[in-house]
């Protein structure tokens, strides 16, 4: 179990806020450390309580906006002993359903909150003749929707250790008075053949027992057919497009944010942003890009195919440009080539920006600093020229003047001496030389960057540590 878990759990209780995880609770332990979400429904006039307890312990709030529901919330958490993230999916009222609609809503949130029973793990949970039957309903319902069928077909062996789960220990006597009351056309031995269809029975009887329930439950949907219908349509066009393309997960609702990863060679770069969007990738929509490297625009491209042809042929110093040379004039080919590389991380800087300002998160490996001459900056000074090659410089300067202040910047640094051990322990092709790790590191030490949070990180230290520390940074301004 996280520690996150565990204290959302005791501070809950030691408000006096009635709530419980309402919904499978086979995985319960499981999902406590981070195995899945906690569905919680929390009693209507603790509302207002319950949100203000987990935004002060460092929950915030997420979402799609093409996949939400009233009165269902997600919320996301950091257990700062594991670095993982624990998601919160709070419900206010009982809707289920086909769960790409959720067209019912079961109004009788006060009395399942009005029996409870607590689990080994110290949750508050249903007790089983309540959630029994609505897991049946939830299964059933899905089995009449058949794109839904399909993915609950998936889950089939999970279905029936659940079902042994809440049939161990259920009291019928209970199970019946609670249809009585709230579902008075179902009765203990419809349930019972329900069970009996989700365990043996063949697709075609699984949707026509799946849509004689929904008959039978109607009184609690809002949703008429025809919306129905359409939202399921909807939901199933944007789904499979989402997976293609989209890639889309929640997006927190107080920000978005740039994140970059800068500093010296062998520090780690590429192995700390690939972790941290795998960190938030996770349940929120992520993008990573190398600023070294972008790629051409559509401007750009003919440019950068002719620069790349002309330097195949020509005898270019093996350190080529990205360290720093003695000042003086460049070739015109040199400069065309810094104004056009100067364009392309404009591009991807600004592109990825516009992301930022929707709610993405974007991690950077590498930026641009505020110094000449050095990787991923300026380096043409527009002193050193005339005329037309003072024209592009002004240019190139401009365009990295413009390019947007990153929300957050770790500055990755690391003994030369390290840097030199780690780069030859690298398994990489076209790996750079010692001498120019040295260079590298001589003449790209102590650089300044502008950044609203701007952290300087050793990494001379245990990845773990490090990893932890840079995770902890970005929750706190998130």
């Amino acid at each position: 179990m996280y520690q996150l878990s565990q204290d959302l759990m005791n501070n809950l209780r030691d408000a006096n806020i009635t709530y419980c995880h309402w919904k499978s609770n086979l995985l319960l332990n499981e999902a406590l450390g981070g195995y899945d979400d906690l569905d919680l429904l929390v009693k209507k006039e603790d509302i207002a309580r319950f949100e203000a307890m987990i935004l002060q312990m460092g929950f915030k709030e997420g979402s799609n906006k093409h996949i939400s529901f009233s009165s269902i919330k997600h919320f996301y958490g950091y257990d700062a002993e594991t670095g993982n993230i624990l998601h919160l999916h709070v419900y206010y009222q009982i809707k289920t359903g086909p769960s790409w609609t959720k067209s019912i809503r079961f109004d009788f949130e006060a009395y399942f909150l009005e029996n409870l029973m607590i689990h080994e793990s110290g949750m508050p949970i249903p007790q089983k003749h309540i959630e029994l039957p609505m897991f049946i309903f939830r299964v059933m319902l899905k089995y009449s929707k058949i794109n839904e069928f399909i993915l609950v077909n998936k889950e089939h062996g999970r279905t029936l250790k659940e079902i042994d789960y809440l049939l161990n220990g259920l009291d019928e006597a209970k199970l019946e008075a609670f249809l009585a009351i709230y579902f008075s056309n179902i009765s203990k031995k419809d349930i019972f053949e329900y069970i009996k269809t989700i365990q043996t029975g063949g697709a075609f009887k699984k949707f026509q027992k799946g849509n004689e329930l929904r008959a039978k439950v109607s009184n609690y949907k809002y949703l008429g057919v025809c919306e129905e219908n359409i939202n399921n349509i909807t939901q199933l066009g944007y789904r499979v497009l989402n997976k293609l393309f989209f890639k889309q997960k929640k997006r927190l609702h107080s920000t978005g944010m740039f994140i970059v990863v800068a500093g010296l060679d062998a520090t780690g770069k590429t192995t700390i942003t690939t972790e941290l969007k795998k960190w938030l990738g996770k349940n929120l929509t992520t993008s990573l890009v190398h600023f070294g490297k972008p790629p051409s625009t559509l401007l750009t491209y003919p440019i950068n195919l002719a620069i790349k042809l002309v330097r195949k042929n020509s005898e270019e110093s093996p350190l080529k440009s990205s360290i720093q040379k003695e000042d003086g004039a460049k070739s015109l080919l040199y400069i065309i080539r810094q104004v056009v590389l100067a364009h392309d991380r404009y591009a991807l800087a600004k592109k990825n920006w516009n992301k930022v300002c929707l709610g993405e998160i974007v991690f950077c490996d590498r930026y641009k600093s505020e110094e000449y001459g050095v990787m991923d900056s300026k380096r043409l000074n527009p002193e050193h020229y005339n005329g037309f090659k003072k024209k592009l410089a002004l240019c190139e300067n401009r365009l990295y003047d413009q390019m947007p202040q990153p929300d957050v910047l770790f500055y990755l640094t690391v003994p030369v001496e390290v840097a030199v051990v780690r780069n030859a322990e690298r398994i990489k092709e076209g790996k750079e030389s010692e001498a120019f790790i040295r260079v590298r590191h001589e003449q790209n030490k102590n650089l300044t960057y502008k950044a609203t949070y701007n952290y300087k990180i050793d990494t001379d230290q245990p990845y773990e540590t490090e990893i932890a520390d840079i995770k902890a940074k970005i929750w706190s301004v998130l």
